[in-house]
């Protein structure tokens, strides 16, 4: 075992001291998780929606229609004249303008019909959302309104009716113990309803399962190397079984490959807070069971492959295509349900989805045991056609 875990130690050794190696290895996969990861953020760009809002009323009915679309997350108040708001939504600038009319107050205290008006644009979704906190604010100043009339009743109108709508609105805060989140969900025949990774979460599982499975490659593809420098034909006449020197290099292929994982991993995770450490038994086996497949279908190739320039050619292509139909690129819920299918033919895709599921939808260790068994079970064919099949010579 020692002088397995030595040849595979000495693997990894010879790759961190090449430069070219470690730019491979480490600045490439960075890189590109950096730029796209910052390039589309986690979905949500930090910037409220302005919404244009014509307080026609000013009384502090009016203003409690304000303050809700202020206090919505993702949304603010930009107080504007009625003309402006109107302007705004008819020239497509904003897709949502509320006007509250005057009178608004005085009708609510003398218990009169009256009504809030929403401009907006009925192909967008987010106007649709101020509906509702419109529609919320709407039902709030209703139920502090109607609070307040039994209470003025029963005072006998020695309090104005103002100051117990104002009493009554602060009995809302802290907010009532029942309220309503809007998650983002897409229908897929595969996975049905379930949440959509966030797109820097989606880049960092992608790039890293990517990543593992082109390293492994490229590091499978060492054994040839060294079959063409001679250096392996020294070492077959050193004092070492095959079977050692064909375990040692195996598992210098793999620990290339966890190496390479751990690092998008901890990027990911520091750079983009992506929640790779939500469930950590589950994330290490999905990885682990990944490493051991992208090994074996290296080593695999390289003992079908002649040379190593035929293995650095099929390097990238194999692994961008099982990228690319694996969804590391793109989410696999946007794809056709025929792609979605072809996937769950790719390790990638296992492992995708296995990813997903705990990393972005918070599932525990069992949603992974399927994933990571056929990632085994790729393993273990890939690993038995290669090592019975390398030519050690």
């Amino acid at each position: 075992m020692k002088r397995i875990l030595a040849m595979a130690g000495l693997n990894l050794t010879q790759i961190l001291r090449d430069r070219s190696e470690l730019v491979a290895l480490v600045g490439l996969p960075l890189l590109l998780t950096a730029v796209f990861g910052a390039a589309f953020g986690a979905g949500d760009t930090g910037r409220a929606m302005s919404v244009p809002v014509a307080d026609l009323d000013g009384s502090v009915y009016s203003e409690r229609v304000v303050a809700a679309i202020d206090e919505a997350k993702g949304s603010d108040a930009l107080l504007v004249s009625e003309f402006s708001a109107r302007k705004l939504v008819a020239d497509g600038q904003a897709p949502v303008a509320v006007i509250v009319p005057k009178g608004f107050g005085q009708r609510i205290e003398d218990d009169e019909r009256t009504r809030i008006f929403v401009l907006r644009d009925s192909g967008s979704a987010n106007a649709q959302v101020i509906v509702q906190i419109v529609d919320g604010a709407a039902t709030r100043i209703a139920a502090n309104a109607e609070a307040s009339r039994v209470a003025a009743e029963a005072l006998g109108g020695t309090v104005p009716f103002a100051d117990l709508f104002a009493y009554a609105d602060d009995l809302w805060s802290p907010d009532p113990p029942v309220g309503v989140e809007s998650r983002v969900v897409a229908a897929t025949t595969a996975r049905a309803n379930e949440l959509q990774a966030p797109p820097n979460t989606q880049y960092s599982l992608g790039f890293t399962v990517f990543f593992v499975m082109m390293i492994a490659l490229g590091s499978a593809g060492g054994i040839l190397e060294e079959r063409e420098l001679g250096t392996l034909r020294r070492l077959l006449a050193a004092p070492l079984r095959r079977a050692d020197i064909l375990a040692g290099k195996t598992l210098g292929v793999a620990l290339v490959a966890s190496f390479e994982a751990a690092l998008l991993v901890g990027f990911g995770a520091f750079v983009f807070g992506v929640p790779w450490g939500s469930n950590p038994a589950a994330v290490a086996l999905l990885l682990g069971s990944l490493v051991a497949a992208a090994t074996g279908i290296g080593i695999m190739i390289s003992a079908i492959v002649r040379t190593r320039d035929q293995m650095s050619a099929l390097t990238p292509i194999v692994s961008t295509a099982l990228a690319m139909l694996g969804g590391c690129y793109w989410p696999l819920e946007v794809t056709t349900p025929f792609m979605q299918r072809l996937a769950l033919l790719t390790p990638t895709g296992w492992a995708m989805i296995g990813l997903k599921d705990v990393v972005a939808r918070g599932m525990g260790v069992e949603a992974v045991l399927v994933p990571s068994a056929v990632l085994l079970g790729i393993a273990a064919v890939t690993l038995g056609i290669g090592t019975t099949r390398l030519r050690l010579e």
